[in-house]
């Protein structure tokens, strides 16, 4: 298997994957944009590299002191039980195009709770760091801004600070308290323009372009099966992997596929059986599935490897996938998951899919 940013593997260092990706190569699945009703403009080409999301930012148009660029599809991987899935570090690429600030733009990673309105912050809650980067004025190239998330620790860690809005669920807890429930409870990923509480107003426009959006964590859970996988046209199987909890009511597991074809279309099987098909269809794969076999083809699911060879998606347990339509998932049910992904071999359109994985949930 390749050693990609996706999936590091050693002896003694756990495995780093991807929670959440967007390198918008096909679109803007995630609805990245201001706060939740300004959605980013996908360009085709541009990127660092390829495609990317041009984002403007006005302190006119924001609903926050400082400007806050989110992810607004309610399907959006950045959220969840960041502790459970061992999230360790959020990055991404950004150039500013042009623009100015008058006091200069120092750029903020936040982590949101919503209070249960995904589209109104007056019962929002925060967690928030300075990234490291600032801009003000004209054109900034393609930086690269990575900020560690420390998930696992129990109080608020050094550098953080916390903040509950006076309609938050949590108003009224104590530091530590409102850290540890935030982190358990994460609805949304900010790039704030600025500190986004106590710290004054933000005045300036920016134009932005936004690439490679990752959100990695440690937490694998799931047992591997029909593996390793037939090679794909990368010279390698392709993998695919599950993050995050098993629990059923933490609602807070992610799928991933990795050492995928450049540029490839690409979505997650799910069954509650196992199986074995070789090369269904013609397929230069082999299904690991049987019985009633859902597909992850609804909006935003049916993702376009890119450049990295890498998907992932979010997971409902309360609406899983079936040919009669979507269920619960229960506690004490053995789900099975493949992906199924398009390549080509000698000039000519085939398919392939990866190995299996099979989670028992509690």
């Amino acid at each position: 298997m390749r050693l990609t940013p996706f999936l590091l593997l050693s002896l003694s260092v756990p495995a780093v994957a991807q929670v959440g990706s967007d390198d918008f190569e096909a679109g803007n699945p995630s609805d990245w944009g201001v706060e939740f009703n300004q959605p980013g403009a996908h360009m085709a080409a541009g990127g660092n590299p390829g495609g990317r999301v041009e984002i403007t930012i006005s302190n006119t148009t924001s609903m926050l002191p400082a400007a806050m660029i989110v992810p607004a599809h309610p399907a959006h991987p950045y959220q969840g039980d960041f502790r459970a899935l061992a999230v360790t570090n959020f990055a991404f690429d950004r150039q500013v195009e042009s623009g100015s600030s008058n006091f200069g733009s120092l750029l903020f990673l936040v982590l949101g709770n919503d209070g249960g309105t995904p589209a109104d912050f007056a019962d929002d809650s925060w967690a928030f760091i300075f990234t490291g980067d600032s801009f003000q004025f004209g054109m900034v190239p393609w930086a690269t801004v990575s900020t560690p998330i420390p998930s696992s620790e129990v109080t608020v860690p050094t550098g953080w600070d916390v903040q509950a809005l006076p309609g938050s669920p949590f108003v009224g807890l104590d530091n530590d308290a409102l850290w540890n429930a935030l982190i358990q409870d994460v609805s949304y990923v900010g790039i704030s323009m600025g500190r986004p509480w106590n710290g004054g107003s933000w005045f300036g426009s920016h134009i932005l372009s936004l690439d490679n959006m990752v959100l990695e964590g440690t937490g694998m859970v799931g047992t591997q099966y029909c593996t390793p996988g037939n090679v794909n046209s990368t010279g390698v199987p392709s993998v695919i992997s599950a993050l995050g909890s098993d629990v059923v009511a933490d609602n807070a597991l992610s799928l991933a596929a990795s050492d995928l074809p450049a540029s490839s279309f690409c979505y997650f099987l799910t069954s509650l059986s196992q199986g074995f098909v070789a090369n269904p269809g013609g397929s230069m794969g082999n299904l690991c599935l049987g019985g009633a076999i859902g597909r992850y083809v609804g909006p935003g699911q049916i993702q376009n490897s890119g450049s990295s060879g890498e998907i992932s998606i979010g997971l409902d347990l309360t609406t899983m996938p079936t040919p009669n339509g979507p269920v619960g998932a229960q506690p004490g049910e053995t789900w099975n998951f493949q992906a199924w992904h398009r390549d080509a071999v000698g000039g000519s359109a085939t398919s392939n899919m990866t190995d299996g994985i099979s989670v028992t949930f509690q």
